[in-house]
């Protein structure tokens, strides 16, 4: 059995993973496969947890000279307004917080625009803006404003220094949006986060100073200043400064909408437990709007089969399906989760879950719940719904169905001690006597929970038996208790660096590209700390030197990008292998390794439509020819992977090759080195005969047989082999 999966967190801790919670996950899940939970703390945009069902207004007032200042709990990088404002340093190098959040979402131009604007204007001062467009955010323009820098805990004469350079800094951005004539501006909490502003104070004098430009504005168009912010201090701090300042909102939209929300949940079926509340409604899985929608599908990945996948299909489009098949994993079996963007439907992600008959049917069920309940968590997600699965394919009753997916819920909330979780249960409009029997069952889950308050009240997240109810902490989900305990050592460790120093050793680090050297440089400036790449003695990696938290933080953000290019290089290595069994002719450029790969996948998998450099391409296969029936002789292997190394000596290579010539081969082309990389012996011959020593690795190119043997290292030969 795994260890204790908790692990507590320092303010040192949640200050550097405020910064890089994302980069902490995505290199977690990279390098151990476990999935991380981080409880008791909110984090800004720039987190795992920067996704919300909608944005929410709290508060809204009228001013003088027809301007009007809100309250707003979003995401700025979905919040839709005339102009949004970023928190920036004074070299526009976006590369962590808001800053990254908003220049990730937004795409390339905005990074690029914004070196242009420093290598023709210079640095932009503290207090000063600087504008560019906004890429694919659902704004016009971004004004990058430079807000004022202050240590951790700050003595009162800096904050009182940097006090008007914040003003000015706001000031700014409000003359700017007015000469712009823009409508709308989204100003965050600017400096309060990672750069150690007192968010009481932050909010104060933004509030006063929107209030000072709006008594000397001349009244024109309108002008709507929201002050958005997605997590909940820098939310409260701005309402307060507002009532405190300006007294009560003119209206009461923010509580309406709220109470609206209340009252169509108040008609639903509901069962509280603890933090997490399950609902039972009638409606189409695909029109819901929660975070997580799940799709029971075959092992086959069709979503076009069943009556639930296909609604979702349609609703989401093509590109769902073949998100599905790209994140197709080698082994598929019952209980498999697929993660897939929502694509055209309201959600954020669709949870593909593999359901087939061959398993045990209640273990199949309770995999599924519970797992995606599991990932909801991981991802920091408050809200999924389930259709109900089992009374298809599976021949399940409804009686049976309700019981089980219910107490499968049940059964993880005893255990869950994050955020408030809404988890509904769709039944479809017409299926009355399903609904009843799900909605008896709620109610005799509802009547056994009544027995046993102790276990609600220990779930409410007011008490905790462990002390952990109101304890930042990190939970690790995984099943090995050798990944928990690697897992928890690499973090210690990489949260906690009192030298100042990290070393990361990853030889993948020379798959880095322009794009990732751009970014190690505005780590450099955006986190204050140097980063040095070393290659020596057939070794390479990153070494990172700085203050310790800003060393933290560009670790974790250096393993993520780490992760990434190793996958992206096992992708590539895959469609290589791929391509030299199987070579498709379907249109220019179809031979190339990863096309090829994507047309051999929708083969196997039966698919019309895949997706080819963004282009939607369908697919209708007329003819395949294999060649491996000419050749009874050989033998077939019992793994399911395309080779089988065996090794040589390259001292025997001399007799080898004559065998080569023997046969009517010709050695066409050879390459190595010495630095363990994949090497090729090529070996092309329009007639292929009979010898003592049969190879094994034939693919179609050009017309002719080819050979291809591998070469790894620099004293042995692998031979490549493939299976019939």
């Amino acid at each position: 059995m795994p260890g204790d999966p908790i692990l507590p967190l320092s303010d040192e801790g949640i200050q550097i993973l405020e910064q890089s919670c994302l980069d902490f996950s995505d290199a977690a899940k990279g390098k151990f496969g476990c999935t991380v939970v981080v409880h008791n703390v909110d984090f800004t945009a720039a987190s795992v947890s920067g996704r919300n069902k909608g944005p929410d207004i709290r508060y809204t007032k009228q001013l003088s000279g027809g301007m009007k200042i809100s309250v707003w709990k979003d995401d700025l990088t979905t919040h839709k307004v005339d102009a949004v404002v970023n928190a920036a340093n004074e070299q526009l190098n976006h590369g962590g917080g808001l800053a990254l959040a908003l220049s990730r979402a937004g795409g390339p131009t905005i990074q690029n625009e914004s070196n242009q604007f420093v290598r023709q204007n210079g640095i932009v001062p503290t207090g000063k803006v600087a504008v560019t467009r906004a890429g694919k955010l659902p704004c016009q323009i971004i004004i990058h404003a430079v807000g004022p820098q202050v240590p951790r805990n700050p003595p009162q004469w800096e904050i009182d220094a940097a006090s008007p350079l914040l003003q000015e800094a706001i000031w700014n951005i409000l003359t700017y949006t007015d000469h712009n004539n823009s409508q709308s501006v989204a100003i965050p909490a600017i400096s309060s986060g990672i750069y150690n502003f007192p968010r009481d104070l932050c909010a104060n004098i933004i509030v006063n100073t929107v209030i000072s430009f709006s008594n000397k504005r001349k009244p024109a168009q309108s002008l709507e200043v929201r002050l958005v912010n997605n997590d909940d201090p820098s939310v409260q701090e701005m309402l307060r400064a507002c009532q405190q300042i300006l007294g009560p909102s003119d209206t009461r939209s923010g509580a309406m909408q709220n109470q609206s929300i209340s009252s169509t949940k108040s008609t639903c079926p509901r069962l509280e437990l603890g933090n997490v509340t399950l609902f039972l409604k009638e409606g189409e899985i695909q029109k819901e709007t929660t975070d997580v929608i799940v799709n029971p599908i075959g092992s086959d990945l069709d979503l076009s089969l069943g009556y639930v996948s296909r609604a979702i299909l349609e609703k989401a489009g093509k590109g769902i399906q073949d998100e599905v098949i790209r994140k197709k994993p080698w082994n598929v079996t019952n209980g498999t989760v697929i993660e897939t963007k929502g694509h055209n439907l309201k959600s954020h992600a669709v949870f593909h879950t593999i359901c087939d008959v061959q398993q045990s049917k209640t273990q199949i069920l309770h995999n599924v719940i519970t797992q995606c309940l599991r990932k909801t968590e991981g991802y920091s997600f408050s809200s999924i719904s389930f259709p109900a699965i089992g009374t298809g394919k599976l021949g399940r009753s409804k009686e049976e169905v309700s019981q089980k997916m219910i107490h499968a819920v049940v059964e993880f909330a005893d255990k869950y001690k994050g955020k408030k979780m809404e988890v509904y249960f769709v039944i479809y409009p017409t299926d009355t006597e399903k609904f009843q029997a799900f909605k008896k069952e709620m109610a005799s889950a509802k009547q056994k929970s009544s027995r046993i308050p102790s276990k609600a009240v220990k779930n409410s997240g007011f008490y905790d038996e462990r002390g952990t109810g109101t304890t930042p902490l990190i939970e690790f989900l995984t099943d090995s208790s050798e990944v928990l305990r690697e897992a928890k050592e690499w973090t210690l460790k990489i949260l906690h660096v009192p030298s100042g120093s990290v070393t990361i050793q990853n030889n993948h680090v020379i798959h880095f590209g322009q794009e990732e050297h751009e970014h190690l440089m505005s780590l450099q400036t955006a986190l204050h700390v140097s980063i040095t790449e070393f290659f020596s003695n057939g070794k390479c990696g990153i070494i990172i030197n700085g203050k310790s938290t800003g060393v933290s933080c560009a670790a974790l953000m250096v393993e993520a990008m780490l992760c990434k290019a190793q996958e992206k290089f096992a992708q590539a290595e895959e469609n290589d292998l791929l391509h030299s069994v199987v070579s498709w002719q379907a249109f220019p450029g179809s031979n190339e390794p990863e096309t090829n790969a994507a047309l051999e996948k929708a083969y196997l998998a039966k698919n019309t439509d895949i997706t080819v450099n963004g282009q939607n391409v369908q697919i209708d296969s007329r003819h395949r020819i294999g060649l491996f029936s000419l050749y009874e002789g050989l033998q077939g292997l019992q793994s399911k992977s395309y080779y089988q190394r065996t090794t040589i000596d390259m001292k025997n290579y001399g007799p080898r090759k004559e065998t080569f010539l023997l046969s009517g081969l010709k050695i066409e082309k050879v390459s190595y080195n010495l630095n363990h990389r994949t090497q090729k012996v090529i070996l092309e011959s329009d007639i292929v005969q009979p010898c003592s020593y049969r190879m094994s690795c034939f693919t179609l190119a050009e017309g002719k047989l080819r050979m291809e043997c591998g070469f790894v290292g620099c004293s042995r030969w692998r031979e490549l082999r493939t299976t019939p």
